[in-house]
């Protein structure tokens, strides 16, 4: 098999799983706007459930730096393997912590909760480091309804980030969603706020061992800090830099960690892909 030069690389393979999800009949996808109560602006909300039943779990997906709504796609067989819904944000761009971004999530969650008492936080990249602060800079009883948080490939130590991370981009982007305000950049980043997650909330986390982006070295320091602070934390790692290619990571899996405190050096991967 030739393996595609990097610009050439579907991350999240989302092509395959818009077609794949437009060919099943036991999931429902529909787009969703919204006036955002921040500013006014109409945003999106990309909504997957079991068709003609009602769901059990509730997911809240957050996408990368340069995804969208759309990338929710992937975690489609949690529809069907959980008999869940899955919504996902999308509009702002790469938000990362931006005061926008958390108004708008707030209004979301809030939204779109109805008859379920609790649900689950679960993003990539930028969408992972979102997931992370949200579970500690949402007000109370939307924190306390937080069951379990699953990111992938996040960045934890924002500042850090700006000043180490290997990709100009990523350092502009970061530093622009708080009008280059340092010091709220710092009291948003994950690092800071693990005092504000529920008592033993339990994570999640798949990373890359030599991630020069989000850096590597801040999220080992993270994941021994929740241990430190009682959350059980279920870990799995590959090599090499920041990157999410596969086309058949075994999502189920991950979420079935939950509650484990866990160590795993491969990434899950499905034998049939998903």
């Amino acid at each position: 098999m030739i393996t595609p030069p990097p610009e050439k690389v579907v991350h999240l393979n989302r092509y395959y799983h818009f077609t794949e999800l437009m060919r099943d009949p036991a999931i429902e996808g529909r787009l969703v706007r919204y006036d955002s109560a921040h500013d006014g602006t109409s945003q999106t909300v990309f909504i997957l459930q079991p068709a003609g039943r009602k769901s059990d779990k509730l997911f809240f997906f957050f996408h990368g730096m340069d995804g969208d709504c759309g990338d929710a796609v992937v975690v489609r067989n949690l529809v069907k393997w959980l008999n869940a819904t899955v919504i996902s944000m999308g509009g702002r761009g790469p938000a990362w912590i931006s005061t926008a971004f958390l108004a708008d999530a707030e209004q979301v969650i809030g939204d779109h909760m109805g008859d379920f008492q609790n649900y689950y936080l679960i993003g990539v990249s930028m969408g992972g480091t979102q997931a992370l602060a949200l579970a500690g800079l949402l007000p109370e009883k939307l924190r306390q309804s937080v069951l379990g948080v699953v990111v992938l490939i996040p960045g934890v130590n924002l500042p850090a980030m700006v000043a180490r991370s290997s990709n100009e981009r990523v350092k502009t982007t970061v530093r622009n969603s708080v009008d280059g305000d340092m010091l709220q950049l710092q009291q948003r980043s994950p690092t800071q706020i693990i005092n504000q997650y529920r008592r033993q909330l339990p994570f999640v986390i798949f990373y890359n061992q030599a991630d020069t982006l989000l850096l590597t070295d801040e999220l080992e320091k993270f994941v021994h800090d929740l241990r430190s602070n009682g959350h059980p934390v279920s870990t799995f790692s590959a090599p090499g830099d920041h990157n999410f290619t596969y086309e058949n990571f075994d999502f189920q899996e991950v979420i079935e960690r939950l509650g484990r405190d866990s160590s795993e050096q491969s990434a899950p991967l499905c034998a049939d892909g998903i």
